[in-house]
């Protein structure tokens, strides 16, 4: 039995029976959902930090070490200074003492705002199966996400498509994903997209006019904090209709370090991600790494070589990428991904994205997120189990062969998946293992040999 310093006073945490999720395990009691959600709204905690405190003590223990000042600094990371770290346990502790995990709960669910936390029936089944799901995400609106059960990947058969590109889109963009957006609609494949301005809202624009299949929002900030302001009315069309998702708590505001990590989860979402403008560097390369890393098929829709709006698409395209001029393509790469898909797929976070020629100062986010950010986060993931189970000697044949696939410029998923035979998520584990190695490195999508191979011995 733990006591509970907070508002209001003690408060005695009912010991339950503890569950995990497949994603991970994170320790659980009954009852405790206010409680991770308070722990979520503590001023710069992100999903890795909440992860680890929950990892080895149960939220309500954990709320209770916060108002008392007793969690011992090394909880945070190794990574983090000493100093820093008391400092951010300080502003935690000051914080929690103003706040009623039930009452946190309680406003949230009246402004339409639901809670899933990891292992929950409720928590969106497609992303149990991510290596570094979310602890606990949230969602607004009038379409449903299909849920898992403790300790079962559970079901979810709609297909989605995400839309994807830069905020400064031209007139051709824009009419494009909004046609895209209406006609997936009308076949039924849910639109997903991030809600920002340009391609997203056009993209959003036009699954809403279908009115035939509920979109998909991910959005940066809490799902209740509607950006940009010139999407307002759009926001609130896509949550009456569809869906609104984040991994931001309520009232949080959309910073810039969780827009990276915002792209991650569009990626696993997606069953395909098509780009429809970007220039060389932004957020929709992310996306893009993100949806390699998980086997996911990346298309582009090729636009004019005069405009800067279309070099990061028309690169993709050099580079191999598909071409999508239309919503028959988009249909035609939906039936191969189907078709190559594993029994189980699970999913990865993207190893290396950040490595991205020209993306720099967006990858940099991801390593080290600035003063607010989650003191825990880190885009190197271990090394992951292609979806075939290739593992040791096995996995060093399946390099073979993709660097046998390789060309000497740069070479496409698809292509590689075609000359290979493999499936995309043996393939994109695979790839990502080589570019970890210096084998190959990653260009605008593709892939491409290096000179000198490092690390790979006798290959």
């Amino acid at each position: 039995m733990t006591s509970i310093a907070r508002a209001g006073g003690p408060r005695r945490a009912a010991e339950g029976p503890r569950y995990a999720s497949g994603a991970g395990s994170i320790c659980r009691v009954d009852g405790d959902v206010a409680y991770v959600v308070a722990l979520c709204g503590l001023p710069g905690m992100g999903q890795a930090t909440l992860r680890r405190l929950l990892e080895t003590s149960p939220a309500q223990r954990r709320w209770a070490q916060v108002c008392a000042g007793t969690l011992a600094p090394a909880v945070l990371s190794r990574r983090v200074r000493v100093a820093d770290a008391r400092a951010r346990l300080e502003r935690w502790r000051e914080t929690a003492l103003d706040v009623d995990p039930d009452d946190v709960l309680r406003r949230a669910a009246a402004r339409g705002v639901a809670s899933h936390v990891l292992g929950d029936p409720t928590y969106p089944a497609v992303l149990a199966r991510e290596s570094d799901a979310p602890v606990v995400c949230f969602t607004s609106g009038g379409g449903a996400l299909a849920g898992s059960t403790p300790g079962a990947p559970g079901g979810d058969d709609l297909e989605r498509v995400a839309i994807v590109g830069t905020r400064s889109a031209t007139h051709y963009g824009a009419e494009v994903a909004a046609e895209l957006g209406a006609a997936l609609g009308d076949r039924g494949i849910c639109t997903v997209s991030g809600l920002a301005a340009g391609i997203d809202a056009a993209a959003h624009e036009g699954a809403l006019a279908s009115g035939a299949t509920p979109p998909l929002a991910v959005v940066g900030g809490g799902v209740d904090v509607v950006y940009p302001a010139c999407n307002r009315r759009l926001w609130a069309r896509v949550s009456a209709a569809g869906t609104i998702l984040s991994e931001a708590p309520p009232g949080g505001r959309p910073e810039p370090w969780r827009f990276p990590l915002r792209n991650r989860l569009v990626a696993a979402f997606s069953d395909l991600v098509v780009v429809v403008e970007a220039h060389r560097t932004g957020g929709a390369m992310h996306t893009v790494d993100a949806a390699l890393a998980r086997g996911v098929v990346v298309a582009a829709v090729p636009g004019s070589v005069r405009s800067p709006a279309s070099e990061g698409t028309n690169a993709l395209i050099a580079d191999g990428s598909a071409v999508a001029r239309d919503v028959d393509d988009i249909m035609a790469l939906l039936a191969l991904a189907r078709a190559s898909r594993p029994p189980a797929r699970h999913l990865g976070r993207p190893a290396g994205a950040a490595q991205r020629e020209g993306s720099a100062t967006q990858g940099s986010l991801l390593a080290s997120p600035p003063a607010g950010g989650d003191l825990a986060s880190d885009p190197r993931g271990g090394e992951q189990e292609a979806a075939g189970g290739w593992r040791g000697g096995a996995a060093r044949d399946l390099d073979a062969v993709i660097l046998a696939a390789l060309d000497e410029r740069a070479t496409g998923l698809e292509t590689i998946v075609c000359r290979t035979g493999l499936g995309l998520g043996d393939a994109a584990v695979a790839l990502e293992r080589l570019v970890e190695s210096g084998a190959i490195r990653r260009r605008a999508g593709a892939y491409e040999r290096l000179a000198r191979p490092i690390g790979l011995g006798s290959l």
